[in-house]
């Protein structure tokens, strides 16, 4: 594929997944953030945009590369499978987190996330380790996510009777 389609392609997916987690978030985020009750290690809604914006620059960098791929691997449309199910599971975390307002759904949706996103760290790392290795800062913040998510959770439950 040329520079040129493979930059059209790589924006075209991002653009799509961004519009699909802004449906799926829906129209009532401030509010809801507002009536939570957050960590004390919890990012300020405005860094939590420019994660957003990082995790698009991340897919970008991956989908680029993977639509611009010489070689001849099967992994290849796995690894391309496995970053739009991350896409699309982050649309699904986002309905369920902002506009279902499911704080533990979300938190539990967070399992099989990670081990997707694993797993595409893993095929990347067989054929081509610069959009492995692309991938690492977001894989670190999963970390993040997981240990904000629990703490989320665990701040807004109700109390045991």
């Amino acid at each position: 594929m040329s520079v040129t389609l493979a930059i059209f392609s790589s924006l075209g997916v991002c653009i799509v997944g961004a519009i699909l987690e802004g449906l799926a978030a829906g129209n009532n985020i401030k509010p809801f953030f507002a009536k939570l009750r957050f960590p004390a290690y919890s990012a300020p809604l405005w860094a939590w945009y420019i994660i957003g914006a990082l995790y698009y620059a991340i897919c970008f960098v991956i989908l680029y590369r993977l639509f611009r791929y010489n070689g001849d691997t099967p992994l290849l449309n796995a690894a391309f499978a496995l970053i739009l199910i991350v896409m699309a599971t982050n649309a699904l975390w986002n309905y369920i987190f902002f506009r279902a307002q499911n704080l533990f759904g979300a938190f539990l949706l967070g399992f099989p996330y990670a081990l997707v996103a694993i797993a595409l760290f893993v095929c990347l790392r067989q054929f081509d380790k610069v959009a492995a290795w692309a991938f690492v800062p977001y894989l670190i913040y999963l970390t993040y996510a997981a240990w904000w998510s629990y703490g989320l959770l665990k701040l807004n439950s109700p109390p045991e009777s």
